[in-house]
């Protein structure tokens, strides 16, 4: 074997030719690296070689080869190899091929330390590392560093004898190298402590942080990237573990960064990191964060600041300081409570929003729509406040100003549009007067340029805003906007192209069957672009204008619509075949568009929509292979493979046979690292499945494809990726309720509540039963993604009130449901905690609306679990009663204790008699909360008592206190709030039926008519048409005198809207309105319609 002709073909692989590249490594790997005495050629040429890069790619390699060839040297081979390496490491001037070869030795001694061999190895490597000399100290802590990142465990009999070495070496007075590979060795070894183990390793690590922080203060100030890079990266990998290793030390590192990043001298590189930092801790420490006086508010005004530095002509794939600022809001938004993060930030709003200076505008409204997406509810209770200072935004003088609003309106709309419905005119009339500057041509490339983004953000704006358009207002606009946008659909631009027709569909979902003038013109439009692929961007379009068409169809309906289904699946189709993922996606949401719109006359497209989606269920994932710098090693944390978001990223191997050269440090493969665009199809494959499944399956469908449909789904619940964990279990809840909903369908039975199960599901039912649920237990209890769970518990809580008690009777299904909303519910699941922290209790005040929602959709659950079970849940409420007493009587938490008073009340009203004994503890709280602050708490509080005194027979205990409830109930009559005067009549009705005899009705009965029809809470219509109709039968002249009022009442409820009444209530007043049209027609001469709402004459 010629080590010349090796070293030759080392320096061929560094040349920068793909196809040369090949052909010398198969040569490497069939002459050279198969064989053991490679090991000993790459040696020498690291000793011996001149040039630098065939040293170090010779040291690269033979790191490698050490697994596979190592055990097939002699013993006496052995000892020639290291004293050789360990020489030439010490004596090697160039410090990139210094650690290359330290990597060698770190390869060799990790093999030989666990054979008990190379025993003088790490006594030498302490004393190099302390040397007198400071070129042995750099070499010997670059090894220590080297074999604790490739085995940490090396040293696991010397923790304490290492801190000791750490603790002077962190602070070598000489070399900037010592301390960094110092701090690097110790965020290699993070994995090695056990907090509850070895205290005294912990404190001794601890001690080490300052220095720490003083290593990347050094080297900022020096400008090192490299090191500045490597300094971070070790603070991020704290994160990864308890949070006891921090300990006191994370707020003063949080503080340190986010100084760091506020200052403006400091290199937009470092501040950028430092924001990312905090990012993380914010998303893998909140309880911490959330546990620090005034931080959250700290973290959100100095971003903000940072914010203002945003540059117009700033590159969006930039993370800059102020890019990197809004990251942060987001995330803070999101972990934290709204009073930390969302409470300053409005409090700072109209100081930016009404600047003289842009920056200050842009940077205030650019936040705004940045944390909304984490606190939807908070914002929307403050849109009076908050909305005309962003109207008057839009109207800025300044064009800048104007995109950057109409980029912050948008995210509001996204979240919160129907809560903007009050703002809907000055909105609109600043999106067309926008669109219509934009639309004036101008000579100056800028402007043009400008005005391009602020078209695409004006038809953005439209298309976020559709869900709060109602039909009625969209006419007013609708043929200028039609007419403005249908140009902008042949624009040059492909973007704006791809903006228009997204907003064309905006607009026909909010005109319904109004868009009908406007289809056949805008449909020849967009149907040019249906059939083009000959581009990307070609593509891209056709992927909007699919999408586009979809709501427009939604929009006019089946009938309308029906000439272009035909067409469209043939687009649709081929569109699959053309390998843009994106495309593929779009094709699936228009199948599920038109399957809401066709439902079973879908049927005939059927088999080509479920080949398709199962294709795409069967795509492989990508799996790519690097090979890695120090740097990117210790981001990834592992040596061998990381799984992130659907996409396995592995580490090459010494052993695997096939070998590539380059120097690993290639970005373009860490560009892929991330959610891959195959595990992002699946996502809405499964998404798709459930929609196709639940609208267009009848049991034909159902016998042909479930089967297959559940198979390819069920493992997905185990994806790496959370959007698929979260699709898949969603999708098999869907398809177990519509399963259901057929057989009932077909039976003509329904589910009635309680077990032992009085409904007998089909063998079908019980086995698709079986399936959700093992898929759903294997995620559920340690589900780390609040995503996840949320999903998980909506699915659940809808499953049990559409279908009842079966899915309870599969194997421990109620025991396991039970366990895992206990934990939620108090607080315990593994995604209410930190990151490392899953077993220590964590008790913060308050929550991000993000958490709550957790919490509130297993609090739905335990509805859930009432509707199903009926009376027999009262053994349950045993289990719940606690938690759900103390957010009903949380002090600090509004939507705590209005959640909590509205669970009681549900669970209240299906238990019926059952809850019984529970009355007096339940009451006692009722009465404090009848007089709430809180208006929502305060009308819950109302539905609940009536609901407690309806169902329970210890009239004993509430009998007593109907006089003060009464007293309380008054003044809600009075008040604006529709809802709280809905549940507020709904407690007086149901009262009155539980003791007609102790309700003034000739006080109340007039006030309670004068409320109608109510207009919120429907559902509080059946309590009350239920007591006007048993006052009416008991011949109660209160009533009867009321009667001329009534009658208009019947009519606007008997009306549209249909939702006003159930069928059972309807019929209530249907009997009334004949009953008393029998005895006094006359009283009907002026009301004709309402008889025939009534369906009397």
């Amino acid at each position: 074997m010629d080590q010349q002709k090796l070293a030759a073909l080392l320096q061929e692989s560094l040349l920068p030719d793909t196809q040369n590249l090949k052909a010398v490594t198969a040569e490497l790997q069939k002459n050279y690296y198969a064989h053991p005495e490679s090991l000993f050629l790459l040696v020498e040429i690291i000793a011996a070689h001149g040039d630098l890069g065939v040293r170090q790619q010779a040291a690269v390699q033979a790191a490698r080869l050490v697994p596979k060839h190592w055990g097939k040297v002699t013993k006496e081979q052995k000892v020639a190899v290291r004293q050789h390496l360990v020489q030439t490491t010490m004596q090697e001037q160039n410090a990139a091929c210094r650690h290359a070869e330290s990597r060698v030795i770190a390869a060799i001694a990790t093999i030989d330390l666990e054979d008990g061999e190379w025993t003088d190895l790490l006594p030498a490597l302490f004393n190099l590392a302390s040397n007198s000399d400071v070129a042995q100290r750099e070499v010997g802590s670059y090894i220590i560093f080297s074999l604790l990142e490739a085995n940490p465990t090396c040293f696991g009999d010397h923790m304490a004898k290492l801190l000791e070495l750490f603790s002077h070496t962190i602070q070598d007075p000489q070399s900037a190298d010592v301390r960094i590979n110092t701090m690097m060795s110790v965020g290699a070894m993070l994995l090695m402590f056990e907090p509850e183990e070895d205290p005294e390793s912990v404190e001794a690590l601890q001690t080490l942080i300052p220095p720490m922080v003083n290593v990347l203060k050094d080297a900022v100030a020096a400008g090192d990237d490299e090191k500045t890079g490597h300094a971070f990266e070790v603070f991020q990998q704290f994160l990864a573990y308890e949070s006891a290793l921090l300990g006191k030390y994370l707020k003063d590192l949080v503080q340190f960064m986010i100084d760091l990043a506020a200052n403006t001298e400091a290199d937009d590189d470092v501040r950028s990191q430092a924001l990312s930092f905090l990012a993380q801790t914010v998303r893998y420490r909140r309880m911490k964060i959330q546990g620090m006086k005034d931080m959250g508010r700290q973290l959100t005004q100095k971003s903000m600041l940072i914010i203002t530095e945003i540059d117009d002509e700033e590159d969006d794939d930039e993370m800059g300081p102020a890019r990197s600022a809004l990251a942060l809001l987001d995330s803070l938004a999101s972990d934290l409570p709204p009073r930390q993060v969302i409470v300053p930030l409005l409090d700072a709003f109209p100081k930016f929003a009404t600047s003289t200076e842009s920056g200050y505008k842009k940077a205030g409204i650019l936040a705004l729509g940045t944390v909304v997406e984490g606190a939807p509810d908070f914002i929307a209770s403050q849109v009076k406040q908050i909305m005309p200072l962003v109207v008057n935004l839009l109207n800025d003088a300044d064009a800048g100003v104007r995109h950057t609003a109409l980029i912050g309106l948008a995210r509001l709309a996204d979240d919160i549009a129907e809560e903007l419905t009050e703002f809907n005119e000055p909105i609109m009339t600043a999106l067309v007067k926008n669109l219509q500057a934009a639309m004036t041509a101008d000579a100056d490339p800028k402007v043009t340029k400008k005005n391009v983004e602020i078209i695409r953000s004006v038809c953005g704006a439209l298309d976020s805003m559709s869900e709060g358009l109602d039909a009625e207002f969209m006419k007013v606009y609708a043929g200028e906007l039609v007419s403005n946008i249908g140009q902008l659909i042949g624009h040059d631009d492909y973007k704006v192209k791809v903006a228009a027709s997204g907003a064309i569909g905006a607009i026909a979902e909010s005109l319904g069957e109004d868009f009908t003038p406007y289809f056949e013109k805008v449909m020849q439009a967009l149907g040019a672009y249906l059939t083009i692929k000959g581009t990307d961007e070609d593509l891209a379009l056709r992927s909007g204008v699919l999408d586009s068409v979809g709501r427009v169809a939604s929009a006019v309906g089946a009938e309308a619509f029906k000439p272009y289904v035909q067409p469209l699946m043939e687009s649709s189709e081929e569109g699959l075949n053309l390998d843009n993922s994106r495309l593929r996606e779009s094709s699936f949401i228009l199948w599920s568009s038109l399957a809401k719109v066709y439902e079973k006359n879908f049927a005939h497209f059927l088999p080509g929509v479920f080949k398709g989606l199962f294709e795409s269920l069967e795509l492989e994932e990508e799996e790519i292979t690097l090979q890695l710098t120090e740097a990117e090693k210790e981001i990834a944390g592992t040596e061998e493979e990381v799984i992130t978001a659907g996409k396995r990223v592995r580490f090459r191997k010494a052993d695997e046979d096939e070998d590539t050269m380059e120097d690993g440090d290639d970005d373009e493969d860490w560009d892929d690292i991330g959610v891959s665009t195959e595990a992002l199809e699946k996502e809405v494959a499964i998404e798709i499945l459930g929609d196709i499944i639940t609208y267009a399956c009848s049991g034909t469908e159902i016998a042909q494809y479930l089967e297959k449909a559940v198979e390819m789904i069920s493992p997905l619940a185990e994806h790496s990726y959370e959007g698929c964990r979260k699709a898949a279990i969603a999708t098999l809840w869907r398809s177990y309720a519509r399963v259901w909903q057929l057989m009932e369908e077909e039976t003509g039975s329904s589910w009635e509540p309680g077990l032992p199960l009085k409904v007998t599901p089909t063998v079908t039912l019980v086995k698709l039963g079986d399936i959700v649920c093992k898929a759903t237990l294997q995620v559920w209890h340690e589900e780390a993604d609040r995503s996840v769970v949320t999903e998980i518990n909506r699915n659940v809580a809808a499953t049990l009130k559409a279908c009842g008690p079966a899915i309870l009777a599969q194997d421990d299904m109620m025991k396991e449901i039970v366990t895992v909303i206990s934990t939620i519910i108090t607080r315990s699941h593994p995604c209410q905690q930190d990151l490392g922290d899953e077993d220590e209790e964590q008790e913060v005040e308050g929550s991000s609306e993000y958490d709550w929602l957790v919490i509130d959709t297993a609090l739905d659950v335990v509805i859930g679990l009432a509707v199903a079970l009926g009376p027999a849940f009262a053994e349950l409420w045993k289990v719940f009663e606690k938690p759900i007493l103390k957010f009903a009587s949380s002090e600090a938490e509004n939507l705590e204790r209005s959640t909590g008073v509205g669970v009681i009340a549900e669970c209240a009203s299906n238990m019926e008699g059952a809850v019984s004994p529970y009355t007096a503890k339940l009451l006692t709280l009722l009465l404090k909360r009848l007089s709430d602050a809180d208006q929502e708490t305060k009308s819950n509080a109302a539905y609940a008592t009536g609901q407690l005194i309806y169902n329970s027979t210890d009239s004993n205990t509430y009998l007593p206190h109907y006089e003060t409830i009464l007293r309380k109930l008054e003044p809600m009559l009075q008040i604006k709030d529709a809802r709280i005067k809905d549940n507020a009549a709904g407690c007086l009705c149901r009262m009155i039926m539980a003791h007609p005899d102790r309700v003034p009705i000739p006080d109340v009965l007039p006030a309670l008519v004068g409320l109608l029809p109510l207009k919120d809470d429907y559902e509080e219509n059946s309590p009350v048409y239920q007591c006007i109709s048993k006052l009416y039968e008991a011949g109660e002249p209160t009533v009867q005198g009321l009667t001329p009022n009534l009658i208009p009442v019947f009519q606007a409820v008997l009306s549209p809207p249909l939702d006003q009444l159930d069928d059972e209530t309807r019929e209530v007043v249907r009997r009334i309105v004949g009953a008393l049209f029998t005895a006094k027609p006359d009283l009907f001469s002026a009301h004709p319609d309402v008889l025939k709402l009534a369906g009397v004459a």
